[in-house]
């Protein structure tokens, strides 16, 4: 507790001294002034700020050569017409190549290892 109450009156001492030295000292000249202006300077806005009016865009014209040409090509599936009914139902009953979920893999356990650090054998 010594510890404290000398922490306690230095403090006090020293805020103190921050009294009388601002009651005793003189004031010193004035700051030096470099502009009228105090604080953030007035934003920027152009001479007269006008909204534009424009008129409006024409029609595009969707029969133009380039606006033809730019729409995609339709694909047809001319293979589904070359294939004979009985491929057709042949391939629906056969399982599919690509399957998403297929059974995990089968790793061997070894056991030899859980049997090595444990003290059944001893």
């Amino acid at each position: 507790m010594p510890a404290l109450t000398f922490l306690a009156v230095v403090g006090l001492v020293l805020i103190g001294l921050l009294f009388v030295a601002d009651a005793t000292l003189e004031n010193g000249p004035p700051p030096i002034v470099t502009s009228e202006r105090t604080g953030l300077p007035k934003p920027w806005r152009p001479d007269g700020a006008k909204a534009l009016t424009t008129a409006p865009a024409p029609a595009p014209d969707m029969t133009s050569q380039a606006v033809l040409s730019a729409q995609p090509k339709a694909v047809h599936d001319t293979s589904a017409a070359r294939v004979s009914a009985a491929a057709r139902a042949a391939r629906a009953e056969s399982l599919p190549r690509n399957t998403r979920f297929t059974a995990p893999a089968v790793y061997p356990q070894n056991s030899n290892l859980f049997d090595r650090f444990s003290i059944k054998g001893q």
